[in-house]
């Protein structure tokens, strides 16, 4: 029997046949597109990853990685500010170089602001 060690990597599954082995804690935030996910780190490339947002969700421990939103997965680390856009909508701007925002969901809001400690 085989046993499953975390190596700190997460495998992400894009063209046939190739298997990128990404360091988590490069990952800035994985975004849902359709069927699939998009992997953002501070590189510019960004690297499509065939699997649905719960599945990778259930695949990235939390915390670092928390889901803010339906299309959005975040690291808690790369999180540079939270601000909000008022009618309590929230928003995260991540850390450069990415420097993207992101909204919040109002039903996350909360646990979020306990992650943070804040």
């Amino acid at each position: 029997m085989t046993t499953k060690i975390d190596l700190g990597r997460f495998p992400i599954k894009g063209e046939p046949g190739r298997i990128i082995l990404l360091e988590k804690d490069k990952i800035f935030y994985v975004e849902a597109e359709g069927d699939d996910s998009i992997v953002r780190t501070a590189r510019k490339k960004v690297y499509k990853h065939v699997e649905p947002l719960d599945e990778v969700e259930a695949r990235l421990t939390s915390p670092p990685f928390f889901r803010i939103h339906r299309s959005y997965i975040v690291n808690l680390e790369r999180v540079y500010a939270l601000r909000s856009r008022g009618d309590g909508e929230w928003e995260v701007k991540m850390d450069p170089p990415v420097n993207k925002v992101l909204p919040v969901s109002r039903r996350r809001m909360k646990e979020l602001r306990e992650l943070l400690g804040i």
